[in-house]
């Protein structure tokens, strides 16, 4: 029998909602030339191709006996000299990873397992800390371009990318070259080398966390810098190395420094041939086309890349162009998402402006530019495991970050800026997400245009606090000796990461190292070792050795739980130490490091403290939420009010209060739950947990043990130093992590049941409990400090009809103001109706271009698992605001 859980313990909506199903309020109109390329997009498959990993592997062999800089250099330089041109009609910004609309590429030598056929890939990742037991319990989107089974001309591989047949032999050639020298072989082998990785095989195979290390995605949620190559252009970078070695190669101290220079300079080369691909491709489709505005766009494309191929950029269309060539070049380079713009509207608006000023480029083509741009990022693809794809969604996570100040503390926005939302509320994609650094001297003009924006249901802009930014660097790299002015040219990296901006040649640019890995612990499973004596109840693994902990005060549970936090956090940060220093001579990055600020200078990549701020190793927590409002039952329904007692609770647990597991069911949120058994001491325990304090209601009693899991992360977190001897430092987000952690847990003693999906975020309320209205839950989420956090994440869910109008856009815009004024860090907003999207649960061919807000990024309905769809619809929707 399905059932609703009691509309008392739980309510979905706040406020009266209009009987009527509502649409957003704000629609725009891209232009003719957008449309058809975003058409094309929708209607193409995820593909991989093998040009790029095939040419990178034959030189990589060919190059054996150099320098591992020089040599990842040569092999870089056959790679991308490798990749065949694809210009579409009517693209304006041209460049793609290789010859599909939606194509990614494996990357051997990075994680080459992911191909392998199912026996063979579980025998090899057996007695590994791998994610094998995370993927049993994932559940992937299979809409839209996702290629989840096999068909008769093409290989699913994760189940998500179309693999042609007859070139899965060649890649599978390819990924055995790699085996025990690729960093998902290497990083298993020197994380062996802790004492304690026995204990790490444990947290992975009980889902306690899900890290990516062994997968690929070291590097990323980083902001690309564009300062160096605007300035000195290819060439120019080719010269400099070259005066570079001259002057240091006299010094035997400088020989690694040579090869990074040489490797800088033949990976330019091979990107400088593939643009010269597309130059000769350009006039090619020019001297056979018979359109004269299509020739001319040809040949003008050819001009522009003809030009950036070695110079810096002269105006703003080759600006446009060259970014997006170095934007390309990293995804080429490295496994790895969330490689950001940064602050790109401040980086192009110069060239705008002359341009504007010039009469040489009007407002409406540059609108035209941008939505084109839109199309282009949404289009990036990487190729992830099927437990990553999971964790990230599909998302590359290229983050836009406008407003703000100027390093000279002026206000950042600026009109190119305002046109960057124009074309966002016209071409509404997953990529580029935009973000508003949020301060008190942007103009009004530009904060209008921002909620237009939001009113759209793109899911964006967020909004994140410019002040909490700008305190965090001044904080956190301090003993870095960060200037005010790069503090305030910080931008955020991936999702929401505040990442150190670095001037360099007078121009705004990027210097941090990435955030480290995509690495969430999965904190009620914590939880479930403290009340089970260290034992995971889903799976009867012994994670921690037993105890026989009486627990018989709240103060013990907390004790225990703040121990085990520590352990669980710190175990997982040394051996990460000893598996990412593994791939330092692998998949080091060359090209994406001589264009981050210092590296070229200093003849360093990033893995060696190349950039000029390095505190960046990060850890992320998931489900930190249903942690503090689990602790807060405990506390008062077992310890304070004795209604029952912990044996009886852990009875409920393992017995999922009398419910049907969410893994059975399909059904991952608490709206509609499937009755198994009848128990009328589980149904009075359940009832008792799920009205017990909630965390985003201003309650003082939860928020504060919310404050102490918060702390208990920082704390333990920064107790660990990196590879680079820094403290690592503490993130709160979930990107999509919530489904499958949520999958591996049983039920918890705040109510919700086995199987069924986390609180999202690391601020958002669980789904129906926050009762007393959208201030109620800023109060509740300002309770921390923000700035001790890398980040903070919070969404909302807001009817369009609550926001309708001048005086809907005024209140919105006040609301956040509010929660920015108190030191939130961030708030994003999905502006939706919940039957829309139960509507488009049913029917999705319907809603192909339907987009939503997850976590710290945006994503089309159709690419959304279910597990997440589940959560997005029982979020609580705001009627008021």
């Amino acid at each position: 029998m399905t059932t609703s859980i009691q509309p008392s313990d739980l309510t979905f909506t706040y406020g009266e909602r209009p009987k009527e199903v509502q649409d957003r309020e704000v629609r725009g109109k891209a232009s003719p030339r957008a449309e058809k390329l975003i058409s094309q997009y929708y209607d193409a498959k995820l593909m991989l191709d093998c040009t790029f990993p095939s040419a990178y592997t034959k030189a990589w062999e060919e190059a054996k006996g150099n320098h591992p800089l020089l040599r990842r250099g040569l092999a870089f330089k056959a790679a991308f000299s490798a990749l065949e041109p694809n210009i579409r009609p009517g693209e304006l910004i041209v460049m793609s990873r290789n010859r599909y609309v939606r194509g990614a590429s494996l990357v051997p030598w990075t994680a080459n397992s992911a191909i392998l056929q199912e026996e063979e890939r579980t025998q090899r990742l057996s007695g590994r800390a791998s994610n094998k037991a995370l993927e049993d319990v994932t559940i992937l989107a299979t809409g839209g371009g996702v290629v989840a089974e096999d068909t008769e001309d093409l290989i699913s591989i994760s189940k998500r990318y179309g693999l042609p047949r007859e070139e899965y032999e060649g890649m599978l050639e390819a990924c055995r070259y790699w085996e025990n020298t690729s960093v998902e072989e290497t990083s298993w082998m020197w994380g062996k080398m802790h004492p304690e990785y026995d204990t790490l095989v444990k947290f992975k195979d009980a889902v306690l966390m899900s890290s990516d290390m062994e997968y690929g995605n070291r590097h990323g949620r980083s902001v690309n810098s564009y300062a160096v190559v605007f300035t000195l252009g290819f060439e120019g970078m080719k010269k400099r190395c070259r005066e570079l070695i001259e002057e240091h190669c006299h010094d035997g101290e400088n020989v690694d420094k040579v090869a990074f220079w040489l490797g800088t300079i033949a990976t330019i080369e091979g990107v400088q041939a593939w643009m010269r691909k597309y130059v000769a491709e350009a006039r090619r489709l020019a001297d056979a086309e018979s359109d004269a505005d299509q020739k001319q766009e040809y040949l003008d494309i050819a001009e522009r890349l003809e030009w950036v191929v070695d110079n810096p950029p002269r105006n703003f269309m080759e600006a446009v162009q060259l970014h997006w060539t170095a934007q390309l070049e990293v995804y080429n380079e490295m496994q790895g998402s969330g490689f950001s713009p940064g602050r790109l509207g401040a980086v192009l608006y110069p060239y705008w402006k002359k341009d504007i000023d010039d009469g040489v480029l009007t407002r409406e083509f540059t609108l035209e530019v941008l939505e084109c741009m839109r199309v282009k990022y949404t289009e990036l693809e990487i190729a992830t495991s099927t437990a990553t794809t999971g964790i990230l969604a599909g998302n590359t996570f290229n983050n836009i970050c406008l407003g703000g100040q100027n390093p000279d503390g002026t206000a950042g926005d600026n009109e190119l800026e305002i046109l960057f939302l124009q074309a966002c509320i016209n071409m509404p994609t997953v990529s580029p997400t935009l973000t508003v650094l949020y301060d008190g001297k942007l103009s009004q003009a530009f904060l209008n245009k921002a909620i237009e924006c939001n009113k759209t249901g793109a899911g964006m802009p967020a909004w994140v606090n410019n002040r909490v930014g700008i305190e965090y660097c001044m904080k956190y790299f301090q003993d870095e000796h960060i200037t005010m002015e790069d503090a305030r040219s910080w931008s955020v990296g991936g999702c929401l990461e505040i990442q150190p901006g670095a001037i360099a040649y007078g121009k705004v640019g990027a210097g941090a190292y990435s955030s480290s890995g995509i690495n969430f612990i999965n904190v009620p499973k914590i939880l479930e070792l403290v009340l089970f004596d260290g034992k995971d109840p889903r799976t009867g693994i012994q994670v921690f050795p037993e105890k026989h902990l009486p627990l018989e005060t709240f103060d013990e549970v907390m004790d225990d739980f703040k121990e085990k936090f520590f352990e669980v956090t710190r175990i997982f940060q040394e051996l990460y130490n000893f598996k990412t220093k593994s791939a330092f001579e692998i998949d080091q990055p060359i090209l994406f490091s001589a264009l981050t600020s210092d590296c070229l200078e200093k003849g360093a990549d990033i893995d060696h403290e190349g950039n000029r701020y390095n505190r960046c190793f990060t850890t992320w927590i998931t489900g930190q939420v249903n942690a503090a409002n689990s602790l807060a039952s405990l506390k008062k329904n077992v310890f304070e009010d004795k209604a029952f007692t912990l044996e009886e609770l852990k009875d409920a647990l393992l017995n999922n209060f009398g419910y049907e597991s969410a893994l059975i069911t399909g059904n991952f949120s608490m709206m509609e739950q499937e009755k198994k058994d009848s128990n009328p001491d589980w149904e009075r325990i359940h009832a008792l947990c799920t009205r017990a304090p909630k965390f985003g209601n201003d309650d003082r009693y939860v928020d504060d043990i919310y404050v102490q899991v918060s702390h208990t992360f920082r704390d333990a977190a920064e107790s660990t130093t990196d590879v680079f001897g820094r403290k690592w430092v503490g993130s709160m987000l979930s990107t999509s992590t919530h489904g499958p952690l949520g999958q591996a847990d049983i039920a918890s003693p705040d109510g919700r049941l086995a199987g069924v999906t986390l609180a999202d975020g690391g601020q958002s309320p669980y789904p129906g409990t926050d009762l007393n209205g959208p201030y109620a839950v800023l109060n509740s989420a300002v309770s921390i400090d923000h700035s001790d956090f890398k980040n903070t994440q919070l969404n909302m869910k807001v009817h369009p009809a609550s926001i309708k109008g001048p005086q809907g856009s005024k209140k919105m815009l006040q609301m956040i103001k509010a929660f920015m004024d108190q030191g939130g860090y961030h708030i994003q907003f999905n502006v939706v109706d919940s039957r829309m999207l139960k509507d488009a649960q049913k029917r999705p061919d319907q809603y192909r271009n339907l987009l939503v807000r997850v976590a710290g990024f945006t994503q089309y309905w159709v690419e959304v698992a279910k597990p997440i769809q589940d959560e997005l619809i029982a979020r609580t929707e705001y009627e008021e605001v």
